[in-house]
């Protein structure tokens, strides 16, 4: 708290018109979130008349039931929100998790070992991050439709690359750790992989989790990927995004909210538990161990 009072003495005046004016950006920010969040709850709640009626003012009852009725009636391609849910669970998890885990083994190659073409090989990632996703992404669905993994879980073998924004944030991490606790592993005996799993990685459970629940965030809300590939598995995201296409011009609109409100559920249980973890260990430019 000291020190964080002494920060606050020496900044200057141009610094405290800065903070104030992101203050004031992130608070309205905030505040618009949480104004249209609110609205669709209410929303949610009125009978499908009243929406049309009046889309601002309070439910006249409070219509709990549309929370049941969105659960039985969300459809989309035979698969009911129960399994659009459980498809949401394997994709967000099983991409994010698979792919933290291969940032963690090649952020540890490059920061820890040296090789023939690596200084080369680190410039082309760089590169490669710095390309548009939309530019690789005609090659990609040619790739993925003639290997024949799009509407399948082996869909999830994507996130095998192991390049990306969480690359550079775990090749800094594990470059900021001592390379003295490998060196005594290895007098008693220990290879390189026994100093990766039993050594490296637990040093890295706090940014690995923070990492991991950021991506299962992103994940969850992705809409796009699942469209393109996992058509015939649809995601909350992507399938509630085809349920209102298909259902637009006869859809009850409180239903519609309700099953929005429901997706959202999971996403506000994570980062009510873990916020502050992730707040812990991710910050701004970096990570801390």
């Amino acid at each position: 708290m000291a020190k964080i009072r002494e920060e606050k003495q020496f900044r200057t005046g141009g610094e405290k018109v800065v903070f104030g004016l992101v203050f004031c950006m992130l608070s309205l920010f905030a505040a618009s979130i949480l104004f249209a969040v609110g609205w669709a709850f209410l929303q949610s709640l009125k009978a499908n008349l009243e929406f049309w009626n009046d889309m601002l003012s309070l439910p006249k009852n409070w219509l709990f039931s549309n929370y049941v009725k969105a659960f039985k009636s969300v459809e989309y391609n035979k698969y009911t929100f129960l399994g659009m849910f459980v498809n949401s669970i394997w994709f967000a998890a099983g991409t994010s998790g698979i792919s933290v885990f291969m940032h963690c083994i090649t952020g540890y190659i490059f920061a820890k070992y040296k090789f023939k073409g690596r200084e080369a090989a680190f410039s082309f990632i760089l590169f490669t991050i710095t390309l548009p996703v939309v530019g690789a992404l005609p090659s990609l669905y040619q790739i993925i439709t003639t290997t024949g993994i799009n509407d399948s879980p082996l869909f999830l073998i994507t996130a095998l690359g192991g390049f990306g924004g969480n690359f550079l944030v775990t090749y800094a991490f594990f470059k900021s750790i001592d390379w003295s606790y490998a060196e005594a592993a290895q007098i008693d005996g220990a290879g390189r992989i026994y100093i990766f799993f039993k050594i490296m990685l637990p040093f890295a459970v706090g940014p690995i989790v923070a990492l991991s629940l950021l991506g299962f965030i992103g994940q969850w809300n992705n809409y796009e990927t699942p469209i393109l590939f996992l058509d015939k598995m649809p995601t909350l995201s992507s399938g509630l995004y085809r349920f209102r296409a298909l259902t637009f011009y006869e859809s009850d609109e409180p239903v519609y909210f309700a099953a929005v409100i429901m997706t959202m559920l999971p996403v506000l249980a994570v980062v009510s538990v873990f916020g502050g973890r992730i707040m812990k260990n991710v910050s701004v430019g970096g990570i801390k161990g």
